[in-house]
């Protein structure tokens, strides 16, 4: 069978010939316009007629992206001369730069050498000194020569002697052309989820109005904080996302599934400082960190895994990834300790909080949150997010609202007052939108608030963002 790799037009050598001619003269005139400048001039070496295909395009694309990102972190500034990406002889890319011509090559042949992939990139660095322009050689500073890509000796020699067959190098090129796709493939969808994750919590921030949260109008029940606050943690938190979406697509099958969450959760606590050191010691996020750090990496591993992200997978992930939470946190807890909010809620109340939400595979997201979602895909983002936080928020033992009340009765007369909303039509009625404004004021009045309802709202639109954008709307079983 024949991989994707080579999946192209063979290339007779006469087209290989004139490519060449093509590329020194290309070279030459850019060196005439430009004798300041380093010229360098990119293409692959690739075994065999076929020279370019979708595969090796992206492969050539997403390397060059990586080469660009080494000379912005050098302070190389650079420019792209001319490309002809697309043609079938191969991939190429000229670049002007306005570097020394050493640490231009130095930084080449680092680049060709830093990973096993990047050697099938040939970089020729080429100057103009006294008039003449010539290509700058490893050999010019003593730098390293090419290995075979097989057997580790010269390339020169082995290309010379013919010692492996075109078969064999083919077969080596397409393993380690396959191996980086894939990984760029999970860096692309590690961005993405990161994305997914900061936008969901950008979009939570931004709803109005919350009862007794922060949003772009009121916070009196949280004078320590505003939108702006939120906006820097949320956006702080973007790398740990990331690492979370990362440590999912790599993480071994064979692994016992709670290592994992051990390892999200020491991500997770260095985040945390990330957060108080970016709202100067206010915690806004600390429930989201630990929620959403756990969604991420579950949504990363079901698509490292090429698993569908439904609700059958997600609970299952998050289940086997927290079945010893419970036990390990809040068995043997006793009062004098030093506790955390929620252990404390714990030990008086028997409220398991986001904890006991989240080893149970987060039932009210998926009972309450994602389908009032979909049911309201008409109303305007705001009130869509809004009716969805409410119902969410009727349906949650709220402990930050236990913890602000000092008394879990607190719960009872939330729930009345929530479902009279509902029973006024909500905020498709003025009647439901009134007595909303009305019992927003209520609970600031009385210094209450529905954080954790929050952190809920912040894992629905991110699960409905990732199953939306997965085209199956989280529907599947």
């Amino acid at each position: 069978m024949v991989s994707k790799v080579f999946e192209g037009t063979n290339v007779e050598i006469p087209a290989v010939l004139a490519n060449r001619d093509r590329r020194v003269a290309t070279q030459a005139q850019l060196l005439r316009e430009h004798p300041s400048q380093v010229v360098v001039a990119c293409k692959l070496n690739i075994p065999g007629p076929v020279k370019n295909s979708a595969t090796i395009q992206a492969f050539f694309t997403a390397g060059l992206a990586r080469l660009e990102d080494q000379w912005l972190a050098c302070g190389q500034p650079f420019e792209i001369a001319t490309s002809w990406e697309d043609a079938p002889t191969g991939p190429e890319r000229f670049y002007l730069l306005y570097s020394a011509g050493v640490t231009v090559k130095e930084g080449a042949v680092h680049f060709e050498e830093r990973q096993p992939a990047n050697r099938l990139f040939d970089l020729d660095v080429l100057i103009t000194n006294g008039g003449e322009s010539h290509s700058l050689s490893r050999g010019d500073f003593d730098l390293p020569v090419r290995t075979c890509l097989i057997c580790g000796r010269p390339a020169k020699e082995c290309g010379r002697s013919r010692r492996h067959s075109v078969e064999e190098l083919q077969a080596r090129v397409a393993k380690l052309i396959d191996e980086a796709t894939a990984a760029n493939q999970r860096e692309t969808v590690a961005e993405q989820l990161a994305d997914q994750a900061v936008k969901a919590m950008l979009n939570e921030v931004v709803t109005w109005p919350k009862p007794v949260l922060v949003d772009p109008v009121e916070h009196r029940a949280h004078p320590d904080m505003d939108v702006f606050t939120f906006i820097q943690s949320a956006t702080s938190l973007r790398p740990y996302f990331k690492q979370a979406a990362t440590a999912g697509l790599n993480f071994p099958t064979e692994q016992p599934a709670p290592l994992f969450f051990n390892q999200l959760r020491l991500l997770g606590q260095r985040a945390e400082t990330t957060m108080f050191k970016a709202t100067a010691g206010v915690n806004t996020h600390k429930g989201t960190i630990f929620s959403l750090g756990i969604l991420t990496g579950t949504v990363a591993t079901l698509k490292g895994r090429q698993l569908p992200v439904t609700q059958l997978n997600v609970q299952r992930v998050v289940k086997e990834m927290l079945a010893n939470l419970l036990a390990t946190d809040l068995d043997g807890l006793k009062h004098g300790q030093q506790l955390t909010a929620g252990e404390r809620q714990y030990l008086a109340y028997g409220q398991t909080g986001i904890r006991g939400e989240a080893a149970s595979g987060f039932p009210t997201v998926f009972k309450y949150g994602l389908p009032t979602w979909r049911a309201n895909w008409g109303m305007n983002q705001n009130d869509r997010q809004l009716t969805t936080f409410l119902k969410i928020a009727r349906h949650t033992d709220d402990t930050t609202l236990v913890k602000r009340a000092g008394d879990p009765a607190i719960l009872a007369w939330k729930d009345q007052q929530l479902d009279r909303f509902f029973e006024l039509g909500g905020l498709t009625t003025k009647q439901g939108r009134q007595f909303l404004v009305n019992l927003e004021k209520d609970f600031s009045d009385r210094h209450l608030s529905l954080g954790g309802a929050a952190d809920l709202l912040i894992a629905t639109i991110f699960l409905a963002s990732v199953m939306e954008g997965d085209n199956d709307h989280g529907t599947k079983d």
